[in-house]
C-alpha cells in the first residue's frame, strides 16, 4: 500500500465514523459537565485496557513478530487503589469478591502481548527514582508484605507513610509545609505506582525505555542509570519529541537491530512538522543511526510510502534496524494529516472535550466508531510494513477519573 493510499483509507474511515453519528452536546470545558453517581461511572481503566488488548491481540495474530510498546499507562498493567475503590462500590456486599484480582494483581492477558515499556521521567523530573530500580523494587515489595500482614491481623493501615500537621502558627509557612507534603506524598504514590508495572514487565522478560527531559550533569546521570537498571533512556532537552536526530545518539553501534531487546538506543520522533517536507523528514530519519525509531505514519498530509519506510530501516551506517508508528489512543489532534474542517468536541462524537494543549481532545474510548478507526489505522500500519507500534496517549483514563470521581 502506498502513502497516498494509507492516507486515503484511512481519511475515508475518519469522515465516516464523524458523518455517521449526530452532534453529541458540546463540553468545551470539564467545568460544565455535571458527573454521575459514583455507582455509575465506569471502569476508565478496564476500557483501555480492553481497547489495548483486542488491538494488539490483532497484531500479534496477523503477524506474531509484529511488536508492541506501550508508553506510560502504568496502572493498566497491575490493579491498584482506585479500581479497588471501584470494585467495592459496585459490590458492597462483596457477592462477587472471589472473582475479583487481588490488591497489586498483574493484568497478565495485556502484559503478555506487550514486548515493552516506555515510561516518561524515571530518571529526570519530579518523579524520577534516587535509588536503582531493583533497589526501590525491594523496598516496595518488603512495605507491601508488611501492609499484607497487618491486614490479616485486622489493622488497616495507607500505602504510604503520611505526615500530619500543624506546623507553623504562621499560615505562610503552613501552606508552603502543606503544599511540600502534598507534593512529595504525589511523587512517592506516582514511582509506587510505576514500581508495580516495572515489576509486572519485568517478570514476563519485557524491555523498558524511557523519555527523559533533562540536559547537562542530569543528562548523563540518566544514561549512567539507564544502563544499571537495563533501562535504554531517549534524552530530550525541550522535553519535545519532534526533535531531529542526534549526529552520534548516546548507545550508537553498528549491530542489527530486529527486536526491542537489541535495542541500545532509541528515537521518538512523534511530530514531523520541523522538517518542511516529507523528504527531508525521511532524509533525516535516514541519516540517523539509533537502533530504533517511532514516527508517525504521515509527514502532514503527505504519507509514509513503503520506499520510504524501506530507507528509514536502515541506520546511517548501513546495519537494519526497526521503525515503529505511533498510534494515539486516548487523544486526537487537530495539526494531524487526518483532521477535517469544522471538527469540534461534540462532532464527531468521540471527540469529548478540549485537553488542556492547544488543539488536543479527550477520546471516548468507549465510543464504537474511534475503536474501529483505530482498527483500521492499526492495519494500515501493518500493511505498510513498520516493525512495530507504540500505543500512546493511553492514561486519559486519568482525565476521566478526575473529571468523575467515585469518592465523594
Amino acid at each position: 500500500m502506498t502513502g497516498p493510499s494509507l492516507i486515503r483509507r484511512l481519511t475515508l474511515a475518519l469522515l465516516l465514523a464523524g458523518g455517521l453519528a449526530g452532534p453529541a452536546a458540546a463540553l468545551d470545558k470539564p467545568r460544565d459537565f455535571n458527573p454521575p453517581m459514583p455507582e455509575q461511572v465506569p471502569n476508565f481503566r478496564a476500557q483501555t485496557r480492553d481497547v489495548l488488548i483486542e488491538l494488539a491481540s490483532y497484531a500479534k495474530k496477523r503477524d506474531p513478530h509484529f511488536q508492541i510498546l506501550l508508553r506510560n499507562g502504568v496502572e493498566l498493567l497491575a490493579k491498584g487503589d482506585w479500581e479497588e475503590q471501584w470494585d467495592a462500590l459496585h459490590d458492597p456486599a462483596g457477592t462477587n469478591f472471589y472473582r475479583r484480582l487481588p490488591p497489586r494483581a498483574v493484568y497478565r492477558p495485556l502484559v503478555k502481548l506487550l514486548d515493552g515499556l516506555v515510561i516518561d521521567g524515571l530518571y529526570c523530573g519530579k518523579q524520577a527514582f534516587d535509588q536503582p530500580l531493583e533497589a526501590a523494587l525491594k523496598a516496595r515489595r518488603a512495605d507491601d508484605a508488611v501492609i499484607d500482614r497487618d491486614k490479616k491481623l485486622g489493622v488497616i493501615r495507607p500505602p504510604l507513610p503520611t505526615e500530619m500537621g500543624p506546623f507553623s502558627n504562621d499560615p505562610a509557612v503552613e501552606l508552603r509545609r502543606a503544599a511540600e507534603i502534598q507534593e512529595k506524598i504525589e511523587r512517592i504514590e506516582r514511582q509506587r505506582r510505576i514500581l508495580y508495572a516495572v515489576d509486572a514487565m519485568r517478570a514476563e522478560n519485557r524491555v523498558l525505555l524511557s523519555v527523559e527531559s533533562c540536559t547537562g550533569p542530569a543528562a548523563a546521570a540518566a544514561l549512567r542509570a539507564g544502563a544499571r537498571d537495563h533501562v535504554v533512556p531517549y534524552l530530550t532537552a525541550s522535553g519535545r519529541l519532534d526533535e531531529g536526530p542526534k549526529t552520534h545518539p548516546p548507545g550508537e553501534n553498528s549491530a542489527e537491530t530486529t527486536s526491542l531487546g537489541a535495542v541500545r538506543a532509541w528515537l521518538p520522533l512523534l511530530r514531523s512538522d520541523r522538517f518542511g517536507d516529507k523528504g527531508a523528514f525521511v532524509d533525516a530519519v535516514a541519516g540517523d543511526n539509533d537502533d530504533l525509531v517511532v514516527i508517525d505514519v504521515a509527514q502532514r498530509a503527505q504519507g509514509v510510502t513503503k520506499d520510504d519506510l524501506t530507507r528509514m530501516k536502515f541506520k546511517k551506517m548501513g546495519p537494519r534496524r526497526m521503525v515503529f508508528a505511533v498510534l494515539p489512543i486516548g487523544r486526537a489532534y487537530d495539526w494531524r494529516w487526518y483532521w477535517q474542517k469544522g471538527w469540534d468536541v461534540g462532532n464527531p462524537a468521540y471527540l469529548f472535550a478540549h485537553d488542556a494543549a492547544p488543539g488536543s481532545y479527550i477520546v471516548d474510548l468507549a465510543n464504537g466508531e474511534w475503536k474501529a478507526l483505530l482498527g483500521k489505522y492499526l492495519a494500515a500500519v501493518m500493511d505498510l510494513g513498520f516493525d512495530g507500534v507504540m500505543f500512546d496517549d493511553v492514561d486519559t483514563y486519568l482525565w476521566f477519573e478526575e473529571l468523575m470521581p467515585i469518592d465523594h
